[in-house]
């Protein structure tokens, strides 16, 4: 109760979790919803890992608005950049997900090439956040 996130934490959360993208649709792709039966998976059977992924980018999303002011201080065209890049990463996830959920079975490659498309968005993210990070001083955890 008595934690208090700081810039570092939030700045921090965001490069670690949003470059994850491949490990998340690898998962997706090893489960029930893109190999059926044949998935020896044991987490994710009820729902699918994309809607996971969404709700994690949504919560990334909040925290990124709560800096995009002080990246604003320094660049507010690459902090408007950041956000949209961010909301783009969220559609496109939302997308692949109401394409399955309205009966779409993709391929296991389909599902690489998605995910492989994901981490590039996301990779590109997290380096204009660390840049902004540096810009302003704040250190990343390790």
């Amino acid at each position: 109760r008595a934690w208090t996130p700081t810039e570092s934490d939030a700045f921090t959360a965001l490069v670690v979790m949003v470059p994850t993208m491949s490990e998340y649709f690898a998962s997706w792709r090893d489960s029930r919803f893109v190999l059926g039966e044949a998935s020896t998976q044991r987490d994710f059977n009820v729902i699918s890992r994309l809607a996971d992924i969404q709700d994690i980018l949504s919560g990334l999303e909040v925290v990124y608005a709560q800096i995009r002011p002080r990246i604003e201080t320094v660049d507010s065209d690459q902090a408007a950049q950041i956000a949209n890049e961010l909301r783009d990463l969220i559609s496109f996830v939302a997308d692949v997900y109401a394409q399955e959920r309205s009966g779409r079975r993709f391929t296991p490659e389909e599902a690489d090439t998605l995910g492989a498309e994901a981490q590039n968005r996301a990779t590109a993210i997290t380096g204009k956040i660390s840049q902004m990070a540096g810009a302003l001083g704040i250190t990343l955890a390790e």
